[in-house]
């Protein structure tokens, strides 16, 4: 754009003026005429055969029991964040860590270190037939976290309906947080393996939901190490995207379900769903952990393991869950999952640092005939976003 002009890097902010709200108003009366109640007997929403669901109603809600007999839980998760990107290729560094705890007492690793680190290396690779395929590979820093990486690398067809959003190509750099959720499972089974005990619980951020090609394989690999071991294979989701039949948010409804007829308590819902798909084996249940906790949380017992187990053996994974969850920083989340949050998550700072580092191990000549180009590929939002800082 040629010419000058003044103020060029002023900041654009938006300023509501009243004649300027309408489209905002707009959108708060649409919402407000199509949400504005509950409709009574709403069923979980399923999309398949190997989805089974059960009505919402009061007499699936339970109180949750004072923990009298305490497990050792295992807590795994995971960080991630890309170090240098190009259209075809990805450099990202990633952390996993564990704990354990009993009630609210740590219990220290003894066999595997608390939060292994390594790097990852993804491209795009022309395939014998002439498509194109994405390779990733896992280098860890030190050796020794060999053991607790998945066997294999990742290899996923560009058309793999797993990796795609609709018509749209994958960007390359969300293979970092595939491989993170690849290393999470490996790590997980080598924890129950080492660390954890029959009768113990083995609970990871999020559901047991697998989505990735090769995924499933290293979740199965956890289960079979979890059942010949007796431990329980659990998780909890932080959000929950169910829905009901009628297109309400499914934990909503539970909510309001169980602090009507609990006000003052902590309870869990159930059964709601079971899913038998290879790719999600999992017995759902909604548990609030903690009376002053803002919602229920999702929560999954691996479904083999559940179908095995009475009302009262299910009742005492929850309460131990339960007996975990009174951080007040997050009441009704398990603090083994907000300290492993806290160990595994990568800050900027860091990947600045090795940004310059991986910049240095680069041959010259190689990085600005070959490198820099591909880099300059998809850095223009970069820039924009530093004039507007400078």
């Amino acid at each position: 754009m040629s010419g000058n002009k003044e103020n060029r890097n002023e900041e654009y902010t938006f300023e509501f003026y009243e004649e300027k709200e309408y489209s905002l108003k707009s959108c708060v009366d649409f919402i407000q005429t199509r949400k504005k109640g509950y409709e009574k007997d709403q069923v979980p929403y399923i999309s398949s055969s190997e989805e089974k669901s059960f009505p919402i109603t009061p007499d699936r809600i339970f109180k949750i029991p004072k923990c009298k007999d305490f497990r050792t839980i295992g807590f795994v998760d995971g960080g991630n964040a890309s170090i240098i990107n190009s259209a075809d290729f990805n450099i990202s560094f990633h952390r996993i860590a564990g704990n354990l705890f009993r009630s609210t007492e740590h219990i220290p690793l003894n066999s595997i270190p608390s939060v292994i680190e390594f790097h990852t290396a993804t491209i795009l690779n022309t395939e014998k037939d002439g498509s194109l395929e994405y390779i990733t590979k896992y280098f860890p820093r030190t050796a020794e976290y060999y053991d607790f990486l998945p066997d294999r690398d990742i290899v996923i067809n560009i058309k793999d309906k797993s990796i795609r959003r609709g018509v749209f190509q994958p960007k390359i750099e969300n293979f970092g947080s595939i491989a993170r959720r690849f290393a999470e499972w490996s790590y997980a089974k080598g924890l129950v393996e080492k660390e954890l005990k029959e009768g113990d619980v083995f609970c990871k951020d999020g559901s047991l939901q697998t989505g990735f090609k090769g995924e499933i394989r290293l979740a199965q690999k956890l289960y079979q190490n979890a059942v010949r071991k007796n431990v329980i294979v659990t998780g909890v989701s932080k959000s929950c995207r169910l829905l009901t039949s009628n297109g309400d948010a499914l934990v909503s409804i539970i909510n309001l379900v169980g602090d009507h007829k609990f006000p003052e308590d902590i309870w869990y819902y159930y059964p709601i769903y079971q899913i038998t798909r290879a790719d999600n084996q999992a017995d759902l249940f909604f548990v609030k952990l903690h009376k002053l906790a803002y919602c229920p949380f999702r929560f999954d017992i691996y479904l083999e393991q559940s179908k095995k187990l009475d009302q009262d053996q299910k009742e005492n994974i929850i309460s131990n869950i339960a007996s975990n969850s009174l951080d007040l920083s997050f009441p009704g989340y398990p603090y083994g999952l907000i300290k492993v949050d806290q160990m595994s998550r990568v800050a900027y700072r860091e990947i600045d640092g090795q940004k310059i580092m991986v910049f240095s191990e680069f041959d010259k000549s190689h990085f600005e005939k070959f490198i820099l180009p591909r880099l300059r590929s998809v850095d223009a939002h970069d820039i924009l976003n530093k004039i507007r800082k400078n």
